[in-house]
């Protein structure tokens, strides 16, 4: 099991997503200031500001169901410093 407060990536049939692990159930996983991955037109990766295009803008929480999740992994260096720098303003 991976500890709460992680940075995890989330993969599932909608996209990515990184976000820090709040719960983990066999049924569901919960991300706090969860961030869905984008690529830009000149295939830069990048952070949506949100998780759907139409959903709440920077939501504190989000909950992804057992059925649409297809893996959970702590996130690589290179994201969390990413991730770190675009949530708090912190270059690492």
């Amino acid at each position: 099991m991976i500890e709460i407060n992680t940075l995890v990536s989330i993969v599932t049939p909608a996209g990515e997503f990184v976000g820090k692990l709040e719960e983990q159930t066999s049924d569901f996983v919960t991300l706090k200031e969860p961030k869905m991955i984008i690529h830009t037109s000149d295939k830069q990766m990048g952070f949506a500001r949100g998780v759907c295009l139409t959903g709440e803008e920077n939501p504190e929480l989000v909950t992804f169901y057992g059925g649409g999740i297809i893996l959970v992994t702590p996130s690589n260096e290179e994201i969390i410093a990413a991730y770190r720098k675009m949530t708090s303003g912190i270059i690492v």
